[in-house]
């Protein structure tokens, strides 16, 4: 049996008109929206995460600076370049005394042996220490992040060069941190509810998290960590995948040579916008169907009418004259055609009286 071909009847043609004409411009309005949006949004999270490093960099930058300006000043005092322990033991304690995160203040010769301590325990060796050999080499500065003997948590010790009158390094002086303030504001701040922030020192070693998930009590080589891959985060903020979610980071050098990271989950920093995007798409959807019901019932409105004035003209082709037309009181051009219909089989009954009466 043959199939007769696809053909579009009103219904489709309605159908397809109404769409374009709702759809088209609706669906351009939200691109164009969308687009915007999506921009704002981005600006927005960029702004926020680049506005939280930034005050969280300037305090810790600050009181580093602190920390450093106190042993530069401590280590010109002719006491401290004696390096003899009886003349440097209570510049040392007086150190530990006035900076209480400090739990340990202590000098250490050339050849990388404790000289003295502001606390009462043996004198040890330091010389293998990665600040103790930055600073002998001439280091402004020089930090380290360690597990404390001490505290047996992690702990900074920041280290600084012990010059004589002609400017020959004769010594380090070294004081020992907890980690204490610093950990308190990276994990007091919240980016919502999935955001966070991580120090790393510049060996990307944790100095402290604000992850939820991460420990505390040992220090963490996060060299490999997926934020610290992406190319730009040290630009601006950057969207990049971290396992099986997706984040949005920043990542801030400071000027001790420490990375300092915030980021958020993706879903949580774009969510407002998804909602959007979302109510837009729903909004489509139901104008479509919205339009397509509209559609049918207009198509079946035309449909009907005309349909019926096909069987009245296939019935006046087989001989058969209906005994009244529909719609032939409309107003509008279905009206007119039945009208036309109903002169034509007053034509086709005249025609067929006047051969009855020649035969």
């Amino acid at each position: 049996m043959k199939t007769e071909p696809f053909r579009l009847n009103i219904f489709h043609k309605l159908v397809m008109t109404l769409l374009a004409v709702s759809l088209i411009p609706l669906i351009g309005v939200w691109y164009a929206g969308s687009s915007q949006a999506r921009s704002d949004a981005t600006a927005n999270i960029s702004q926020h995460l680049i506005m939280t490093a930034s005050g969280i960099a300037t305090g810790i930058t600050s009181w580093d600076e602190a920390n450093v300006r106190a042993l530069h000043q401590s280590a010109r005092l002719e006491d401290m370049r004696s390096m003899e322990a009886t003349r440097q033991t209570p510049i040392l304690r007086a150190l530990g005394e006035t900076y209480e995160w400090a739990f340990l203040v202590f000098t250490i010769e050339p050849g990388g042996e404790n000289i003295a301590r502001s606390d009462d325990k043996p004198l040890t060796r330091f010389g293998e220490r990665s600040y103790f050999q930055g600073a002998l080499k001439g280091a402004p500065s020089s930090r380290q992040v360690l597990i404390s003997k001490s505290t047996g948590r992690p702990a900074l010790t920041i280290a600084v060069p012990i010059r004589n009158a002609m400017g020959g390094t004769v010594g380090v002086l070294a004081m020992a941190m907890k980690l204490d303030d610093i950990s308190k504001v990276i994990k007091d701040t919240r980016i919502g509810e999935t955001g966070y922030a991580i120090l790393l020192d510049a060996d990307n070693k944790v100095i402290a998290s604000g992850r939820p998930d991460q420990a505390t009590d040992a220090v963490q080589d996060m060299s490999s960590y997926p934020a610290l891959k992406v190319d730009g985060i040290a630009e601006q903020p950057t969207v990049y995948e971290a396992g099986e979610k997706r984040m949005v980071g920043y990542a801030r050098k400071l000027p001790q040579g420490w990375t300092l990271l915030v980021e958020q989950e993706y879903a949580e920093a774009y969510a407002s916008l998804d909602r959007l995007e979302t109510g837009a798409r729903a909004l489509i959807v139901l104008t479509a169907a919205l339009v397509v019901g509209v559609a049918a019932f207009l198509a079946k409105q035309l449909t009907m009418p005309i349909n019926q004035l096909i069987v009245v003209a296939e019935q006046l082709s087989k001989g058969e004259f209906a005994a009244s037309i529909p719609g032939i009181a409309r107003g509008d051009e279905i009206g007119s055609l039945a009208r036309a219909i109903e002169r034509l089989g007053i034509s086709i009954q005249m025609a067929i009286t006047r051969l009855s009466r020649r035969a």
